[in-house]
């Protein structure tokens, strides 16, 4: 081998090695461009997570306003009961009182207004539990419309996939979790 033919053999690696280390550079602003779309990716679930975190806590804030009006409205029955008892004895010592009586059952009628319109009050908290139900409805099956283009994009990246479905798994499994969690509240809304 002469030495002209040595240097067009060096040149012609030269140009290869280049033409190489162009093809690595492109694939390695591709692998740049997917990582930063995973972590997108993530940032949106970390989102999601965020957002389901406060709804289970309005849910549990709810519940509390629940127990409390329960609460409110025991103390009511056992204020009626003592009521009641205190009318039979004013009944048994004072029969010829009737216009008293009048007046008392007038008073409880209001009171019974008051409760209609506390009951009613609670009605409509039931609508706004039932709506915010079929919101988190929405967005469950939107979340699970986004997963399935997601993995249909990752069809030609294996390896990538495995990850991706792991992370699919888990948010089905939080998915079902939250299911699970608006049965268990939709089961206590319809306890009497």
């Amino acid at each position: 081998m002469t030495n002209n033919e040595y240097q067009q053999l060096v040149e012609f690696l030269g140009r290869q090695f280049a033409e190489i280390e162009q093809r690595f550079t492109a694939i390695d602003q591709r692998f740049t461009g997917l990582d930063q779309r995973f972590a997108g990716l993530d940032q949106r679930f970390t989102d999601i997570d965020q957002r389901f975190i406060g709804l289970d806590q309005r849910f549990t804030d709810l519940d509390q306003r629940f127990t409390d009006l329960d609460q409110r409205f025991t103390d009511l029955d056992q204020r009626f009961t003592d009521l009641d008892q205190r009318f039979i004895g004013l009944d048994q010592r004072f029969i010829g009182l009737d216009q008293r009586f009048v007046t008392m059952e007038q008073r409880f009628e209001a009171r019974f207004d008051t409760i209609e319109q506390q009951l009613r009050d609670v009605l409509g908290h039931f609508d706004e539990v039932y709506r915010r139900l079929e919101r988190l409805e929405q967005e469950y099956y939107a979340i699970t419309q986004g997963l399935r283009r997601i993995e249909t994009l990752l069809v030609d990246e294996r390896g990538k996939r495995e990850i991706l479905e792991q992370s699919v798994d888990e948010l089905k499994r939080q998915a079902l979790a939250l299911q699970a969690r608006i049965d268990e509240l939709e089961q206590q809304l319809r306890r009497p």
